[in-house]
């Protein structure tokens, strides 16, 4: 059952990175002398809107998105192979659980190191008049949460299936007999007919 749970929570992760791919990381505003403009960043770059109302690309984008999306793929592959376990060597379904943790730590790292640049956006306060106003964007708090999913789901998938124990020592069967004399537990059926004085040597 932990298996399955895990591999959901991979696959959750995957697709709540899906879902911020397409929202902004970080927003913007800027009010001076009654002239509002805009910044919002998000995983594929950034744009500007002016004062008219005129949506710019940024300068220089940056590829947030390439180490995230990877992380991603990983974690439906490790999902995969997890839910495939039974069918796999053994080797196989290790390697798949070790995926599992290598891809929910990929995105970790990626999104710990987007977070830090937002944090430090948001604080910067550089300008000398009007007023200014940052936030994080939906993106990050989907991301944030895309990570505690990939990482339960890692753990999860890491509990091996419980296996039945196996006897230790000598086991006795006792096994149907198809004569009417009943074979006991410990030895060998011996048959009425057969007597003792019979089967002594004379």
């Amino acid at each position: 059952m932990s298996r399955v749970v895990g591999a959901a929570g991979l696959l959750g992760g995957a697709a709540l990175v899906v879902a911020a791919s397409s929202r902004p990381l970080f927003e913007q505003v800027r009010v001076d002398s009654g002239h509002r403009t805009g910044y919002r960043m998000s995983l594929w770059g950034s744009e500007y809107t002016s004062p008219d109302g005129i949506v710019a690309a940024g300068m220089d984008p940056v590829r947030f998105g390439v180490p995230v999306v990877v992380a991603a793929v990983l974690l439906v592959v490790a999902a995969v192979l997890v839910l495939a376990e039974s069918r796999l060597p053994a080797r196989a379904a290790a390697a798949a659980r070790v995926g599992a943790v290598a891809a929910a730590a990929l995105l970790l790292g990626s999104v710990w190191t987007i977070g830090q640049l937002v944090v430090v956006m948001a604080r910067r306060d550089d300008i000398t008049t009007g007023s200014v106003d940052s936030s994080g964007g939906s993106a990050m708090w989907l991301l944030v949460a895309a990570c505690g999913a990939a990482l339960v789901g890692a753990l999860l998938v890491q509990r091996r299936p419980r296996r039945a124990v196996e006897p230790e020592g000598a086991v006795v069967y006792q096994l149907p007999d198809d004569t009417a004399a009943d074979t006991p537990p410990m030895g060998v059926g011996i048959h009425p007919e057969v007597s003792t004085e019979e089967s002594s040597p004379t």
